[in-house]
């Protein structure tokens, strides 16, 4: 028995030593990425960010910033043998440029300017600027490929009940791009100037979900939500109608400041903020769904009830009649309670047999469904204007509501449609002729 022990371990090692042989060959015969290879994409897609066309110097430290290259390399320079001296991380941008003109990415364009191609916005399969193409429709809601700026544009004014969003924040890369506090505030201050000439007049509604996020290298935040909110109300002429915040119990907490150094809690928090052109748009808390008393609130009633004096400590005088639990539940309050987006629901199985990445930014129903009930009517519109898995759109039709959505990544509003296409009055639309090569893989 010992000797048949000793020859299996002993055919063990003999395996595991061919294996490490095998691999260490295998690995000669890989091809090493070159800086330039690991540069196009990134660079397409800063082009795009850009609005599909932008001067080289805006792009090397955009680019730079993106793959965290170390402050040495961008700073490096060489000599060539003829005693010219130039920099090292540009070239490699230029030439990774110069690739992608090759194969027909970017265009040759004019000088000291970078502009993406048809195939180019077909690889990051983004919509043209400028473009709106109508997806896909239901009786009471259609989706575009579009730009929130674009779509704005196809949007008829004062049409919209509400539009509620829950944009890309600052800081953070996602398929949409990465922005710096500073632009992002001036993106999201022309988004608004359009978004308050599309909703009524009379009773629309402008709300915007918004996660707090830190100073870069530092574990303060940013009052990016401070200076967003200021901007509606002082350059847009917006009222300030009220703000909820969503508590999610099973957010993570950010990995640098509250799990690795420990100095900051977990961030359970995000907010959304209530804009309107007037001081008294279309809410009625009585269309929430009705909430039970809390057993505490119902003992504390009757206990005032046996009271021999209704007058408190403070000097008032309580009706407690005025406070009895009825059959409409306690007052809503701004508090928003829900977990973050289901991962085995209809459209993330449909999402999965398709081979498509979810959208990595969901949030629960739970949040847009109060925010249209409080501020919306059946058979009103609502908009979402970065759609993303269309969790709004589907919200606004389980309500009677209807739904116009856009969105700019064709992967995840073809993936929005797994929301919607069992229903009958489902059709998905072919493109133009003129934007096939828009929509290649």
């Amino acid at each position: 028995m010992k000797s048949q022990s000793v020859a299996a371990a002993r055919s063990r090692a003999r395996r595991v030593e061919k294996g490490i042989e095998t691999e260490t060959r295998a690995r000669q015969f890989t091809t090493k990425p070159s800086l330039q290879g690991l540069l196009q994409l990134p660079l397409l897609e800063e082009l795009e960010a850009h609005g599909g066309r932008a001067k080289p110097s805006d792009l090397y430290e955009r680019l730079a910033d993106r793959l965290d290259v170390p402050t040495e390399l961008r700073s490096q320079k060489r000599t060539c043998a003829d005693g010219q001296t130039y920099s090292v991380f540009p070239q490699a941008v230029r030439w990774a440029r110069q690739n992608a003109v090759m194969a027909g990415l970017i265009h040759k364009g004019d000088r000291g300017i970078w502009e993406l191609a048809d195939p180019g916005f077909a690889k990051l399969k983004k919509v043209r600027r400028g473009v709106a193409v109508l997806i896909y429709s239901l009786d009471d809601g259609i989706a575009l490929w579009a730009h929130a700026e674009d779509a704005a544009r196809a949007i008829e004014p004062g049409s919209l009940d509400l539009i509620f969003t829950s944009p890309p924040y600052p800081t953070v890369a996602r398929e949409y791009g990465r922005f710096s506090v500073p632009e992002w505030l001036a993106w999201m201050k022309t988004l608004v100037g359009l978004w308050k000439n599309m909703i009524s007049p009379e009773t629309g509604t402008i709300c915007v979900n918004l996660m707090d996020a830190f100073v870069s290298g530092t574990p303060n935040l940013s009052p990016y939500i401070e200076r967003f909110t200021l901007s509606c109300v002082d350059d847009h002429g917006l009222y300030l109608n009220a703000r909820s915040v969503w508590h999610s119990p099973t957010k993570m907490g950010n990995i640098q400041w509250a799990s690795k150094e420990r100095v900051r809690p977990r961030n359970t928090l995000e907010h959304l903020l209530f804009f309107s052109h007037g001081p008294n748009p279309n809410w009625d808390t009585r269309r929430l769904p009705p909430e039970p008393y809390a057993a505490s609130t119902i003992a504390g009633w009757e206990r005032a009830q046996r009271r021999p004096s209704s007058k408190r400590p403070c000097g008032y005088n309580i009706n407690e009649l005025a406070f009895a639990p009825t059959g409409t539940g306690p007052l809503p309050g701004n508090l928003i309670v829900a977990a973050g987006a289901p991962g085995n629901d209809r459209y993330s199985r449909r999402c999965k047999e398709a081979g498509i990445s979810p959208h990595p930014a969901r949030f629960p129903d739970a949040i847009p469904k109060r925010v249209i009930l409080l501020t919306t009517e059946p058979g009103q519109i609502v908009y979402d204007p970065m759609a993303g898995s269309n969790t709004t759109g589907k919200a606004a039709l389980d309500l009677g509501r209807r739904f116009i959505a856009s969105e700019p990544s064709l992967t995840y509003l073809t993936a929005s449609s797994f929301r919607f296409d069992d229903r009958p009055d489902f059709q998905r639309h072919p493109l133009p002729d003129g934007l096939s090569l828009l929509a290649a893989a």
